[in-house]
């Protein structure tokens, strides 16, 4: 495994870390992170919201009688908590849930507005009560951010000089974000990637297109995600990659492609650029399965529809058959009613990290689906 120091924090955190978004039941969340804590992995990235907040529960058990070997990081919306006392009740319900007594590093999550950041910044503001807990113990090693939204943001978050790292959305197939991974790297920022397989695209997808990515083995053997991940490693500013595991065999072949990952070169990352821009796969926009979409104020299932507009356009059906499509996507529903309860308000757009054009496939579906 190969380990990278956190920003400034003075803490080396291995290439491959764990992304807890997306377990599939405490107990795959149990067997999957003590394999990876067996391989090396010493990173996880938790919250108070994932899997409807049972997330952090399972996270926090699996690691219990293992909690040297891993650094945990958790993290807050400036909603939820914009003042200093509000953050660290947050903390303190967060921890107990998580039967865990301290974390390693606590992160401001979703950041994407310069009003956000500057209120954050103010006295009796969210980044005092993250100091506040940190000089009580109860964040052993730094602060980050979590990033959705324009580059003067980042740019002003990272001149600020409170945070240690920042959490990006990145990968080979949305690289919108290339100049802000820079920006953090040449400012000693660690750099910690999410959405590093776009959502599990990367890592599942069989068209021989991307047979380019596929590891030792060929179709046969790794998926995608093994040249995925080493064009991630490639990037020097780079720190680590959360994967959002949902089976003990992914960690395998993640970490089967750090192997040799410190002897790859900007060449090398260039060439999976240019392979992967000759595939012409939709780049940038595909939904990735986030579920920052999901908190819709008139309960339309945002991030199920993206998802299967994403299936539509990667895997080659046919324009003409997208209304026989959606049907078979809403099989016990009526998916004309679902979309009608789309008011085009835009808070949807708004926190989508890859700025996809939700209205408008929403749009395109409905239209689909009259008969004409």
């Amino acid at each position: 495994m190969i380990y990278t120091e956190l920003g400034k924090s003075g803490v080396k955190v291995s290439a491959i870390s764990f992304g807890s978004m997306r377990w599939p039941s405490e107990q795959a969340c149990y067997e999957i992170m003590n394999r990876g804590l067996d391989l090396g992995l010493n990173y996880v990235d938790a919250s108070t919201g994932y899997i409807g907040g049972k997330s952090q529960v399972w996270t926090g058990r699996a690691v219990k009688g293992r909690r040297d070997e891993i650094y945990f990081s958790s993290k807050t919306h400036f909603g939820k908590a914009p003042k200093a006392d509000a953050v660290r009740q947050a903390i303190d319900e967060s921890l107990t849930a998580s039967e865990l007594e301290y974390y390693d590093f606590y992160q401001l999550w979703g950041l994407g507005k310069m009003e956000v950041l500057k209120a954050a910044l103010k006295k009796d503001g969210m980044i005092e009560g993250f100091r506040k807990a940190q000089a009580d113990g109860l964040i052993k090693h730094g602060l980050g951010f979590t990033f959705h939204g324009p580059a003067e943001v980042f740019q002003a978050a990272i001149d600020s000089g409170q945070f240690i790292s920042a959490t990006v959305s990145y990968n080979l197939m949305s690289r919108k974000d290339e100049d802000q991974i820079a920006y953090a790297g040449d400012h000693g920022v660690g750099v910690i990637i999410m959405n590093p397989l776009a959502g599990g695209v990367l890592g599942l997808a069989r068209t021989d297109a991307l047979d380019f990515l596929r590891g030792p083995g060929g179709p046969a053997g790794n998926g995608p995600c093994h040249g995925a991940l080493r064009f991630l490693l490639a990037n020097r500013n780079i720190t680590t990659a959360i994967v959002g595991f949902t089976a003990v065999e992914e960690v395998d072949q993640a970490v089967a492609a750090v192997d040799g990952a410190d002897q790859l070169d900007e060449q090398f990352r260039q060439g999976l650029i240019k392979q992967m821009d000759a595939v012409k796969l939709p780049e940038g926009d595909l939904c990735t399965g986030c579920g920052y979409c999901k908190e819709c104020p008139n309960e339309l299932d945002v991030s199920r529809f993206m998802q299967a507009m994403r299936d539509f356009n990667l895997y080659g059906v046919q324009g003409d058959d997208l209304k026989h499509w959606i049907h078979s996507k809403y099989p016990h529903q009526d998916p004309v009613a679902e979309l009608d309860k789309c008011t085009q308000c835009g808070q949807c757009e708004e926190k989508c990290p890859q700025d996809l054009g939700i209205i408008e496939q929403i749009n395109k579906a409905k239209a689909a689906l009259i008969d004409h």
